[in-house]
């Protein structure tokens, strides 16, 4: 680790010495920081990103073009300390931060939650880029203002809403994993992966409509040159997005947001089986899912804005296992997962000091999971889920924006949750933000996070006794618990220098975790896992970011995120932690020419797979090269390489103890056209 050290060093040094001098920079020539950017995530009421008392990264609009991400797993991938992966089980990718996993980290789309596909991790790759305007990223523990399961941050993405009479955006872009590919992919053996989308939008006097559609098709690859096997899925995703809304006299608007999601995917893989030798399987599964928003906002003369809106989710999730030599569907497994909510704020001024907003929340959540199988003996029905499974919580918070002068900030807040099956609970927070000069913010923050065991860690049965093994949920967990402390310093110069350190320490009690069960393995002669409140942990660190332009085209950015994560009570590192991650990326821009170049770089050390410490991942590199070049006033050509060095896991290692990059190198160019 000394290069990273003295890396770091020269990086923030450079920084340092670029905000001491002026740096002359002309956006007309080049890329440009944006640092004016409006936020809403941290405090829930608009902010300048500079003004906001709590840290707050974005992923731009622009950004998302120039980098080509396809969806939000993609989007995210250059935002330093954020740890993406694999979902096990399933060709999905999660997020984790500050050394907590998916499971506690909050996924909202335009402030409301999202459905997980497994009944508690989001799937990343199902929230397509095409409507999306920007991602903004708050780490460390948000409950006093976003409730359970945001212990270790929140992801909003904010869709675009239309702002011209007329606008359309279509995309559509191709590429190969070259030697890689499956042969018999329908796309072509050539070709390994495609992307269409269109973003079409009205504004007709007091009302403005917008329909996005966004489809995505992956035809899996082979990483060990296996004739059956696939390692990555061959895979359907379509996104459809409509939105209607009006605009009130007073100002203000009223809309409707219906949402619908596919998915289809399948997978094969090949198993020995004594004295039956090669059984070759196929994964199959289909996501449906329906969502509908009813909302509005409505400001008055005093400064105050009320809003508000009621939503419904439900998510169907069919997956089957099909051995290939016997005649029917071995396994089919069915999950429905339930949303409803309703949520009213309320942000009103009091004198010329406070900004006052209150807030309350009813919630209610339903899981069903089924599962069937096909066996010599017959057909077996087995209730994954108990039957009954749901959750209702009633919310209400309160926050104060204190606005004591130019250079202080005091943002005090207070969140009451109840819930069905575990009562009452109080999260404060404390935000503070100091301006010691015109381009220094220093921003203390402390956070008390909650977490409620989700349904499927109480009511999960899954039985797998011909393998001499089951998991069973537990209705006896109690909530987890965090207490977060944030620190930071944020330096700029204008819209050419930025800098950040950031530290962070997280003390959590209650975390829950699979174990084994000695008591009930014992009496029934199987390995039982059950969900457990098992382990007290701290994740503790630091993070250095910035970006600087030089030489009016050039735009350099690193961060750098170091990770202590420790399980206190077995005295273990946590796994699945890398300790030390780099992120560093060159940009180039000339508008004259229309051209945008990008590289990118992302070193992730190893990390344990085990709570014993005793297997580890290997770390690993990768480098990405993108190139985009206007043609004209409204077409953009692109191409790009993902993973030049081809850089993945070991296909003869499980993908449960090689967390390296699943995908290969990956070659793509496309057109967009905006009109």
């Amino acid at each position: 680790m000394p290069l990273i050290t003295w890396l770091v060093f020269i990086f923030f040094s450079g920084i340092s010495n670029a905000i001491a001098e002026e740096t002359e920079a002309d956006e007309r020539f080049g890329p440009h920081l944006e640092l004016d950017e409006m936020v809403i995530t941290g405090t829930r009421t608009e902010k300048k990103l500079l003004e906001t008392p709590v840290r707050t990264e974005v992923v731009t609009r622009e950004e998302i073009e120039q980098s080509h991400a396809r969806d939000l797993k993609e989007a995210l991938e250059d935002v330093p300390g954020l740890i993406l992966r694999r979902t096990h089980g399933k060709q999905g990718e999660s997020v984790g931060m500050q050394g907590f996993d998916a499971d506690r980290i909050l996924i909202l789309l335009n402030g409301e939650r999202l459905s997980a596909t497994a009944g508690s991790t989001v799937d990343l790759t199902q929230i397509g880029t095409a409507d999306i305007e920007r991602i903004e990223i708050v780490k460390g523990a948000t409950s006093a203002l976003y409730g359970s399961e945001a212990m270790g941050g929140v992801i909003n993405v904010i869709t675009r809403k239309p702002k011209k009479p007329f606008s359309l955006t279509f995309e559509i872009d191709t590429g190969t994993y070259g030697g890689k590919n499956l042969e018999e992919a329908a796309l072509g053996g050539d070709l390994g992966a495609a992307r269409t989308m269109a973003d079409l939008s009205l504004v007709r006097s007091r009302w403005n409509l917008k329909l996005t559609s966004d489809l995505r098709r992956s035809e899996g690859f082979d990483l060990g040159g296996d004739l059956f096997r696939t390692d990555g899925d061959e895979t359907l995703r379509w996104n459809l997005d409509p939105r209607i809304a009006w605009t009130p006299v007073g100002g203000g608007e009223i809309y409707l947001s219906p949402r619908y999601y596919f998915e289809d995917k399948e997978r094969r893989s090949t198993t020995q089986v004594p004295g039956l030798g090669l059984s070759r399987r196929k994964f199959l599964e289909t996501v449906n899912k329906w969502h509908v928003t009813v909302g509005g906002k409505i400001p008055f003369k005093n400064g105050s804005r009320l809003s508000g809106a009621v939503a419904h989710e439900r998510l169907d999730n069919v997956s089957q296992q099909d051995v290939v030599e016997s005649p029917q569907i071995d396994q089919q497994r069915t999950a429905i997962i339930a949303l409803s909510r309703a949520e009213v704020q309320w942000d009103f001024p009091v004198g010329e000091m406070h900004l006052l907003t209150w807030g309350a929340v009813v919630g209610e959540e339903t899981l069903k999971q089924e599962q069937v199988r096909d066996e010599a003996a017959g057909i077996t029905n087995v209730q994954e889920i108990t039957s009954g499974a749901k959750r209702e919580n009633i919310e209400t918070y309160l926050q104060d924006d204190i606005f004591l002068s130019d250079w202080f900030e005091l943002l005090p807040g207070i969140r009451y949750q109840n819930d069905s099956d575990f009562g009452s609970f109080v999260a404060p927070k404390l935000n503070l933000m100091f301006k010691p000069a015109a381009f220094v913010n220093f921003r203390i923050g402390y956070g008390k996070g909650y977490r409620v065991p989700n349904l499927r860690e109480r009511f999960f049965f899954f039985d797998h006794s011909a393998l001499g093994y089951r998991i069973i949920g537990n209705p006896d967990l109690q909530p987890e618990e965090s207490d977060s402390f944030q620190l930071g310093l944020e330096m700029w110069r204008g819209k050419t220098v930025h800098g950040e350190i950031s530290l962070f320490y997280n003390r959590i009690k209650n975390l829950i975790d699979t174990r084994l069960n000695p008591e009930k393995s014992l009496a029934t002669g199987l390995q039982i896992f059950d969900y457990q409140n098992v382990t007290r942990a701290v994740t503790q660190g630091a993070e250095f970011s910035g970006r600087f332009l030089f030489w009016r085209y050039f735009t350099f950015k690193a961060g750098y995120t170091y990770l202590w994560a420790k399980d206190t009570d077995l005295d273990k590192w946590l796994p699945q932690r890398p300790r030390h991650q780099v992120k560093a990326g060159l940009d180039f821009g000339q508008s004259d020419w229309g051209t945008n170049i990008i590289i990118r770089a992302v070193y992730q050390s190893k990390e344990f797979v085990d709570t014993q410490n005793i297997v580890t991942s290997p770390a690993w590199t990768t480098f990405d090269l993108k190139l985009n070049q206007s043609t004209g006033e409204h077409t953009t050509l692109f191409i790009g390489v993902d993973n030049i060095t081809d850089k993945h896991r070991d296909p003869n290692r499980s993908e449960f103890d090689d967390f390296r990059p699943n995908a290969p190198r990956f070659i793509y160019a496309g057109i967009r056209i905006k009109l």
